[in-house]
């Protein structure tokens, strides 16, 4: 209740994931054996998914929003907020909300929003969902996060080649809901550097014998200045520097010690850092979601096809949920919610 209006209190309806058909074992990447293996055991990737080079961010979002089309009660008559998060539209511009738009059909009145958001791109979008709910701009907010990072790898490029795959997610956030959801954000540009494709945009125009170059680094990974880069360590630094104080920071605000939280989805970026956070924050390990094994890391849909994975299996309602997402930016965001009341749906492959 604000000025004695009462506000409405966003909640997640339901939740949907879509992943590529395609399926590659990483032992058959063209690697030697022993770092294949060596890898598997370190990021718990047994095989990616990687989308065809016509497929884009977009197909696979647009799947999983009609998968919540065809399994509630909602069309898409009904929505009125469009939210798009990805690295890799489909076009430099319009941004991928108008492609959404366009194929389900969605009112013209609605809002639309693109966001560059990589691995944390699920939680802005909720976050923005949830103010335009309680703003009461939106009764119906779509919100849609995919990445085809795999279009913009150098095949052989060890260090995310043999750990990257591709998909996309969506979420229906509408009002109705019992509990307030808390987020938390931190953003460091100082670390762009560490997680990005240099030659992408207009500080470093891609040109032809200059940008497009292989040169091999001191891991022998080869990549040229137009396909992505990580540097893992420094990603693994600021990822245990700072994960878990925003997650402390949503359970505070929710009044939630650790014990009451029913599951802790976070990005699935692998299960050497999954692990490293939930043992520096001694989580139970069996409220953690591992989800890496057979897709490899999608990016910000990650969480949601965790989650979508989780479901099929019989569990007790998650009242309390913890979400977070990390990594380019460098970024985390992190947030408290109820799943209670969520339809989870199972995740489809096209």
């Amino acid at each position: 209740m604000e000025d004695g209006v009462a506000v409405p209190t966003a909640r997640i309806a339901a939740l949907a994931a879509a992943i590529p058909k395609e399926q590659e074992d990483i032992m058959d990447l063209g690697f030697d054996a022993e770092t294949s293996r060596r890898t598997m055991k370190l990021t718990g990737v047994r095989a990616v998914r990687y989308a065809p080079m016509e497929r884009t961010a977009s197909d696979y979002c647009l799947r999983a929003a009609q998968e919540i089309f065809d399994k509630t009660e909602t069309e898409p008559a009904d929505v009125d907020g469009i939210i798009f998060a990805t690295p890799h539209p489909d076009y430099s511009y319009p941004g991928n909300s108008s492609v959404i738009q366009s194929a389900l059909g969605i009112p013209k009145r609605c809002i639309t929003v693109d966001m560059p958001h990589a691995c944390t791109g699920m939680i802005y979008g909720f976050y923005l969902a949830d103010l335009f709910v309680r703003a009461g701009d939106c009764k119906n907010v779509l919100v849609c996060c995919g990445d085809t990072s795999s279009h913009h790898l150098n095949p052989k490029d060890r260090a995310m080649r043999m750990v990257i795959g591709d998909g996309g997610a969506a979420a229906l956030v509408t009002g109705g809901g019992s509990v307030s959801s808390q987020y938390a954000f931190h953003h460091d540009g100082d670390g762009l550097k560490y997680l990005y494709t240099p030659a992408s945009g207009e500080r470093m125009p891609r040109e032809r014998g200059v940008t497009d170059i292989p040169q091999t680094d001191a891991e022998e990974n080869v990549r040229t200045l137009e396909d992505e880069y990580m540097d893992g360590m420094e990603v693994m630094r600021f990822v245990m520097n700072e994960v878990p104080p925003r997650i402390n920071e949503v359970l505070d605000k929710s009044g939630w010690p650790h014990s009451d939280v029913d599951v802790y989805a976070f990005h699935q970026a692998n299960d050497f850092i999954l692990k490293s956070l939930a043992r520096a924050m001694k989580l139970d390990k069996h409220k953690v979601l591992f989800d890496i094994d057979g897709t490899g890391n999608i990016g910000g849909a990650s969480l949601v096809l965790a989650l979508c994975h989780a479901a099929e299996a019989e569990h007790e309602p998650w009242e309390r949920a913890v979400l977070a997402g990390f990594g380019s930016g460098l970024s985390v965001a992190a947030m408290a919610t109820s799943l209670a009341k969520t339809k989870v749906l199972c995740a489809v492959e096209c």
